[in-house]
C-alpha cells in the first residue's frame, strides 16, 4: 500500500487549489463574497477561498443568486446545477457545483489565473 492509499487522497487532490474540493455530487468551490460592489468580478484567492466581488446587495438573496450565477457562467455550467450548500447568510460560502470534478474546476480558474493564492507586493516605499 502506498502513501496516497494509506492517507486516503490522490495525488491530483493534493495538486488542487484550496479553494476547490471533490464532493460525490460534483465539486464544492469555497468563496469569500463581497456584496455591493461596482461589478461582479473575481479579485483573487485570499485566506484559501476564492475571493468574489458581487454587484447585488446582500438583501433578500439577491447576493447569493448573483454568486450562482456568476459562477455558472464563469464555469460553463447550467445554473440549475450550482447551488449553494453551506453560507446563506455569511459571506464565506460553499457552493457546490454539480456533475463535473474538481480537477475540471481547478483547470479554469488556472487558465483565468486564479489558481492559488500569491504573497501580495510589498511596498518599496517610493
Amino acid at each position: 500500500m502506498n502513501r496516497e492509499q494509506k492517507e486516503g487522497f490522490s495525488s491530483t487532490q493534493e495538486e488542487l487549489p484550496s479553494f476547490l474540493q471533490n464532493h460525490p455530487d460534483g465539486a464544492t468551490v469555497s468563496v469569500s463574497v463581497q456584496p455591493k460592489a461596482r461589478r461582479t468580478e473575481v479579485v483573487g484567492v485570499h485566506h484559501g477561498e476564492l475571493k468574489i466581488k458581487l454587484c447585488a446587495p446582500p438583501v433578500e438573496g439577491a447576493a447569493n443568486r448573483e454568486c450562482i450565477r456568476f459562477l455558472a457562467d464563469l464555469t460553463g455550467t447550467a445554473k440549475n446545477r450550482v447551488r449553494l450548500l453551506y453560507g446563506d447568510k455569511s459571506r464565506k460560502k460553499v457552493i457546490l457545483i454539480q456533475g463535473t470534478k474538481a480537477e475540471r474546476l481547478a483547470e479554469i480558474f488556472e487558465a483565468l489565473g486564479y489558481g492559488e493564492e500569491r504573497p501580495s507586493p510589498t511596498s518599496n516605499g517610493s
